[in-house]
C-alpha cells in the first residue's frame, strides 16, 4: 500500500506541475496564438493525456501491478441501474446547489474587489457549441478528473481513514482548479464525490453527478446564449425575486431546504442500494463456493469415502437482508479503511502539491483585485 500510495503522490505531484505552468501560461495569453482550436487541443490533452492515461499508465508500471488490478485500486467497479439513476437525480440536485454555493461565494470575492477575468466571449453560438461544450466541460472532465481524484488519489490516501482521505482529496480537487472562483464549490462538490465513492464503492457514480453538474451548466450557457430562455420563465422569475426582497430570500431558503433534504434522501438511498448491491454479490460468491464444496463432497461420496466434513453454509434471502436492515439502520455503515502511517516522502510530495497548487489559486485572486 506504501508503495501504491508514493507513486500515486508522485504522479499527482507532476500533474500538478503541468497544469501550473499551462495555467501561468494561459494568464500571459502566451498560448492565445494558438487560438479556438488550440485551447481544445491543449484541454484535450489535458483531460485525456495527462490525467487519464498518464496517471493509470505509470501507475500501473510503478506498482508493477496489472491492468486489471490498477483500474480495481482506481474504483472501477460496475454499480446496478439504480445506483444509475440515483446518480443522475443526485447529478441534478448537486448542480442546483451549486448555483447558490458559487453565488455567495463569488459575491464575497466581488466584496473584497475581485473581478472575474475570464469575459464570455461572444462568438457565434451553434449546435456546435454546445457539442463541443458537453464533450470538453462535461464528459471529458466527468471522466478524467474522477479518475484522478475519486480513482487513484483516493485510494492511495486511504490509510489516514475515510474522513481525511476524504478531506484531503477534495480540497486537492479544488486546487487543482487552479482558479479562485472555482475553487471554494469546487472543494465542496470534491468532499461530497469522496463521499459518494466510499458509499458506493465505485468511481462511476461519481462521474455521473459530475458529468450532470457540467452538462445542465453547459446546456443551460447554450440556451441563454442563443436566445432560447431569454424574457422566459427564469429572467421572469429573477426579475420578480429581485424587486421584492423578503419574498426572494423565503423562496431561496425553501429553495436551499427542499434541494438539501432531497439530497440527504438520495445520498442514504444510494447506500441503501450500493449495500444490497454488494451483499447479493457476495451471496453470489457464497452460493458458488458452497456449490463447489458440495460437488467435491459427492465425488468423494461416490469413491466410497467419507467426507472429511461436511461444509454447511447458512444464506440469508434479500428479503431476510433488506428486514434485518429496516430492524437495524445502523448496521448499514460505510467500511472504514485501515489506517497505517504514510511515509515521508508521500508526505512531501502531497504537500507540495497543495502548496504549488495553492499558490497559483492565490494569485488569481490576487490577479482579480489588482487587475
Amino acid at each position: 500500500m506504501k508503495k501504491s500510495a508514493f507513486s500515486a503522490s508522485l504522479i499527482y505531484f507532476i500533474v500538478v506541475c503541468v497544469f501550473c505552468v499551462i495555467r501561468m501560461l494561459n494568464s500571459f495569453h502566451l498560448l492565445s496564438f494558438m487560438g479556438e482550436v488550440g485551447n481544445y487541443v491543449v484541454n484535450g490533452f489535458l483531460q485525456i493525456g495527462i490525467l487519464f492515461l498518464f496517471s493509470i499508465l505509470i501507475y500501473k508500471v510503478m506498482t508493477k501491478k496489472s491492468l486489471k488490478n490498477t483500474l480495481y485500486d482506481f474504483n472501477y467497479s460496475k454499480v446496478s441501474f439504480k445506483v444509475v439513476l440515483i446518480s443522475i437525480g443526485l447529478g441534478v440536485v448537486v448542480y442546483f446547489l451549486n448555483v447558490f454555493v458559487s453565488s455567495f461565494f463569488y459575491a464575497i470575492l466581488e466584496s473584497l474587489g475581485y473581478s472575474s477575468s475570464s469575459g464570455s466571449g461572444g462568438g457565434v453560438v451553434s449546435i456546435w457549441t454546445l457539442v463541443l461544450g458537453l464533450i470538453f466541460t462535461a464528459i471529458l472532465p466527468a471522466i478524467c478528473e474522477e479518475n484522478l481524484h475519486r480513482g487513484m488519489l483516493l485510494t492511495s490516501t486511504s490509510g489516514l481513514g475515510m474522513k481525511n482521505s476524504i478531506l484531503l482529496t477534495g480540497l486537492m480537487f479544488g486546487l487543482l482548479h487552479l482558479n479562485i472562483e472555482q475553487f471554494f464549490y469546487a472543494t465542496l462538490i470534491g468532499f461530497f464525490l469522496g463521499f459518494v465513492c466510499y458509499v458506493s464503492g465505485s468511481i462511476y457514480p461519481c462521474m455521473i453527478i459530475h458529468f450532470m453538474n457540467n452538462g445542465i451548466s453547459v446546456l443551460l450557457s447554450y440556451l441563454t446564449a442563443s436566445g432560447t430562455l431569454h424574457g422566459g420563465f427564469f429572467t421572469q422569475l429573477n426579475t420578480i425575486l429581485a424587486n421584492n426582497v423578503v419574498v426572494g430570500f423565503v423562496v431561496m431558503f425553501i429553495t436551499i431546504l427542499v434541494l438539501v433534504i432531497l439530497l440527504v434522501v438520495l445520498t442514504r438511498l444510494l447506500l441503501k442500494v450500493s449495500f444490497e448491491d454488494s451483499i447479493r454479490e457476495k451471496q453470489k460468491v457464497m452460493q458458488n463456493l458452497a456449490t463447489r464444496v458440495n460437488y467435491l463432497n459427492d465425488v468423494e461420496k461416490i469413491k466410497g469415502e467419507e467426507a472429511e466434513s461436511e461444509k454447511q453454509f447458512v444464506f440469508m434471502s434479500m428479503e431476510e437482508i433488506k428486514r434485518f436492515m429496516q430492524d437495524n439502520p445502523d448496521a448499514i455503515v460505510v467500511p472504514k479503511p485501515k489506517r497505517e502511517k504514510m511515509e515521508t516522502r508521500t508526505k512531501i510530495l502531497l504537500i507540495a502539491s497543495i502548496v504549488l497548487s495553492s499558490a497559483v489559486t492565490l494569485f488569481t485572486l490576487i490577479w482579480g483585485i489588482i487587475c
